[in-house]
This record gives structure tokens, C-alpha cells and sequence, in this order.
């Protein structure tokens, strides 16, 4: 198990030198972005210790990957594969502890730890080998695949809706909203092989287009609902919730232009630092959408 935990601090490594930052100064944001994050989520809404299970589950969920865990078996015994699901997920768990340890929150905390082991037994079995239904076509592929790597998520997001409804707090129910858009967003994450694009029989701007189209249009099929749901129970502010709606479907542009600002290469660290700065100042989008347009159509005329 030593040296599997050594090659996953080499991995996350390499991604910070990759990004081109210093491995320290790597470490240093991760850490004092979730602890300013988390003191805002604490700071604007009412049930925020209810989001931090939420996405606590989140994360560790995604260890429970079925090839992950079909191959860390072939690697190590039953003992060992057990003990190391749940050094990894008291692992993610220490953030949000130290954080809460913070706050004195001590009964989320017993909570998280307890919740930790329960799902170092959980993985997805054959019954998610099957191919899960979705409303998404192939083409493109990011919503398919990423909605079947997902759909989990969701039901946990709509949990945390209910749960807005149920206590009458609006923060509560868009973070719902926004939980969905940062969901697609990952959708986005990663290059696919340069050849899927070359595939398509059309011009950049073309392609640029199609693409957001569909991410919207796929977007809509996952967010509406929400949005219905949260409209007709909070009708006095749907406003605010149009707004942050629509603050959502820019940053589902922007994350699809941002794909491939940097294509065929990773999201770097520039289109990290621009989508964030726009998470704080929306407006800014107005800047940042045109500027990854137009690298975009740089990067896809070496390839279409």
C-alpha cells in the first residue's frame, strides 16, 4: 500500500507541474481555496454543514469506480483493499474535518467520519456495468459518458432541493442550480483524442457552435427540472433564480470554450485562474468567453 500512496502523491505532482505551478504553491491554493470556500459557504448559507456532507459524499463517491476497484483488488488482498478504501476516504475527509474542527462543529464531524467507513465498503458493482439509459445521444460524447460517471450526483443534489423546499431557504435551493452546472462543467474537463474532432466534416466556428448548442441544449435537459422545481416553490424570487440560471448556462459556455482554448492540452492553469477570477465577478465572462473563442479557433484550424 506504500508505494500505492507514494505514486498518487507523484501523480497530483506531476498535474501541479503540468499546470505550471510550483508543487508547494499547488498545495498552498487547493488548501486556502477550500478553507475561504468553505468560510463563505458558512457565511451565506443557513444549512451549509448540510452541503458539506453533500459534497464530502460527492467526492468519495468517485472512488467507488468499478474498474478502480476491480483493479485495486487484483493489486491487494480483501484486508488490504478494504483498509485502503478507508485511509483514502478518511484522507478526503480531512479537510472538511479540520475545517470543522474550526467551526466546533463536532457532531458533523462524528457524522463525516462515520460516513467514511460506511462508503469504504461501497462500490459499484455489476449492476452499473449495464449501460444506464440517458436522454443524451453519442455525439458528443461528454454528456453521455459523464452523465453515466454522475448520475448519482444528481440524486444527491436533489436531495439537497427537497431539503430547500422543506426549510424555505432559497441559498439552499440555487446552490442546488449551481451544483448541477458545476456537475456538466466537468464534463468538460478533459481533451478527447484529436481524431473525434478531426472527424467532424466542419469549419472551427462551426464546430465551436455545434458544440455549445448541444451543451446547452443537454444542459437544459438536467437543469430545468431544477429550475421548474425551485421557481414554482420560491415564485416571489424567481428573478434570483433566473439569474444565477442564466449565470450558469455562461459558464457552461465558457467551460466548453476553455476545452479547447487549451486543446488538444488540459484545462492549464490561465483558464483556471480566468474561470475563477469570473466565478467572483461575473462580469467578466463578457471578457474571458471572447478571449477563449478566439484561442479556440486558433487551436481547431490546425485540426479541422
Amino acid at each position: 500500500m506504500k508505494n500505492y500512496f507514494y505514486l498518487q502523491y507523484k501523480i497530483i505532482n506531476r498535474s501541479f507541474v503540468e499546470f505550471g505551478i510550483p508543487v508547494i504553491i499547488g498545495y498552498l491554493i487547493i488548501l486556502g481555496g477550500f478553507f475561504i470556500g468553505s468560510e463563505k459557504l458558512f457565511q451565506k448559507v443557513d444549512y451549509a454543514y448540510l452541503i458539506y456532507i453533500v459534497l464530502y459524499a460527492g467526492f468519495t463517491l468517485q472512488l467507488s469506480n468499478f474498474d478502480r476497484n476491480r483493479f485495486l483488488q487484483s493489486c491487494f488482498s480483501q484486508e488490504k483493499y478494504f483498509k485502503l478504501r478507508l485511509i483514502e476516504n478518511y484522507a478526503l475527509a480531512f479537510p472538511f474535518v479540520l475545517y470543522l474542527i474550526y467551526k466546533q462543529n463536532y457532531l458533523v464531524i462524528s457524522f463525516i467520519l462515520v460516513l467514511a467507513a460506511i462508503l469504504s465498503f461501497i462500490k459499484f458493482d455489476a449492476v452499473f456495468q449495464k449501460t444506464i439509459p440517458t436522454p443524451f445521444s453519442k455525439k458528443p460524447f461528454e454528456f453521455a459518458i459523464g452523465f453515466r460517471k454522475t448520475f448519482y450526483v444528481f440524486a444527491i443534489v436533489f436531495f439537497v432541493l427537497i431539503k430547500a423546499i422543506d426549510v424555505s431557504n432559497l441559498n439552499l435551493g440555487i446552490f442546488s442550480i449551481v451544483a448541477c452546472f458545476a456537475i456538466i462543467f466537468s464534463y468538460y474537463s478533459f481533451p478527447e483524442n484529436s481524431y473525434y474532432v478531426w472527424n467532424f466534416s466542419l469549419t472551427p466556428k462551426e464546430f465551436l457552435w455545434n458544440k455549445i448548442r448541444v451543451s446547452l441544449q443537454y444542459s437544459s435537459y438536467l437543469v430545468v427540472p431544477f429550475v421548474s422545481i425551485l421557481c414554482f416553490f420560491f415564485f416571489k424570487e424567481f428573478e434570483s433564480i433566473l439569474i444565477f440560471t442564466f449565470l450558469g448556462y455562461l459558464f457552461t459556455i465558457a467551460g466548453v470554450l476553455a476545452k479547447y482554448s487549451a486543446y488538444p492540452e488540459k484545462m492549464n492553469v490561465v483558464q483556471g485562474v480566468f474561470l475563477a477570477f469570473s466565478l467572483y465577478f461575473p462580469p467578466l465572462l463578457v471578457v474571458v468567453i471572447p478571449i477563449f473563442y478566439f484561442q479556440a479557433i486558433k487551436n481547431l484550424k490546425i485540426i479541422l
